[in-house]
Parts: structure tokens; sequence; C-alpha cells
């Protein structure tokens, strides 16, 4: 069975969360990098990291609970003006995915989606990500959009730049992270 190579690996079903995707602050995109998943994936699933490629936009991320492949994270962010302190639930599965859901968030009506890696080769692999950011409050619904937009950018453009760079694997070794081993 063919399937387009755009929508999420498993997005026959219910995709890899239940965003409601005909939501304006839904946006979703799949792109490939030129490095192994096991590199991608380290970078995407360290969370406490983020800040070093996120641009300025997050202010700073604490991990506060992590139990097996559940992490919860406090964040401190901002976008145009707003400021934002909130709470994401993440799931990570190994190699394959990192989910998330906003659990606690002043202003934050519903922040979640996630990532979904799939190797396309020795040193490629393909990333998938989806969010859907709604801002509560009187906000206006450009600026939610412009939020969403942003956010996918970051999460996607942001990653391949900072994943592809020597500055990554640099970052890696100071930290002492290895990328995971190859499949």
């Amino acid at each position: 069975e063919e399937r387009d190579e755009g929508l999420m690996p498993n997005a026959g079903g219910d995709g890899m969360t239940s965003l409601e995707r005909t939501s304006k602050n839904y946006k979703m995109n799949t792109m490939e990098f030129e490095c192994g998943l096991p590199q991608v994936f380290t970078v995407a699933s360290q969370l406490n990291n983020y800040p070093d490629w996120c641009g300025t936009g997050i202010k700073s991320v604490t991990e506060r609970v992590r139990k097996g492949d559940y992490v919860e994270a406090v964040y401190q962010a901002g976008a145009f003006g707003y400021m934002f302190d909130f709470v994401l639930a993440f799931t990570i599965e190994n190699m394959e995915s990192v989910s998330f859901k906003c659990l606690e968030g002043g202003g934050i009506k519903r922040l979640e989606g996630g990532y979904q890696f799939v190797q396309k080769g020795a040193d490629k692999c393909r990333v998938y990500f989806e969010v859907c950011a709604e801002l509560g409050g009187f906000i206006p619904g450009f600026v939610q959009e412009s939020i969403a937009n942003l956010i996918l950018g970051i999460a996607v453009g942001e990653l391949k730049k900072y994943v592809e760079s020597d500055r990554c694997l640099e970052d890696l070794e100071r930290r002492g992270l290895t990328p995971l081993p190859g499949l």
C-alpha cells in the first residue's frame, strides 16, 4: 500500500496524537535530515538542552519528574511580547517518537504534539512534527497562529540546522552524551 510520505507514519489511524487537524493552530511538517536518527533522537529527547538550539524564545527548561519514558518539564518561554510559564509532559519512545502535552499553563489553553523519526539510511532520517497550540484569554487569532508557526519552525527547522552542525556533536560530547548506537 502506497502512503503519502508527508503524513505522520501512523496517520492512517488516529495519528501520533489525537490532535484536531482542522484547527488553524494545528501545524505539521516533514523534513529530511542529513544525519543519522540516533543523533537527531538524542538531541530531541534531551529536554534540558533545548535552549541550545531553540533560539531565544525558550528562557528555561527544568525537568521536574522523570520516570522511565515519561518526563515532566517546567518551561519559561516568550513570543511576540507574551510570556508563558507552563509544564509539558513528554512521552519518549526509544528511537521512534517524542510526544508532549501541556499539563499546566497560565494563558495556554492547549499545547500538544510531537515528533516521529524514521531512519532513511546510515546518515539520513525523516523527521515528522505536529503541534496544536491554542492560547486562552484575549490573544488575537493571528498571534496564536503565528505562535504555532513559530513552534513549527523551531521544532523542525532549527533542530535540522543544529543536528547537522559541527556544534551539535561538540555540545553532546561536552555534556557526556553520545548518540544512541545505530539501528
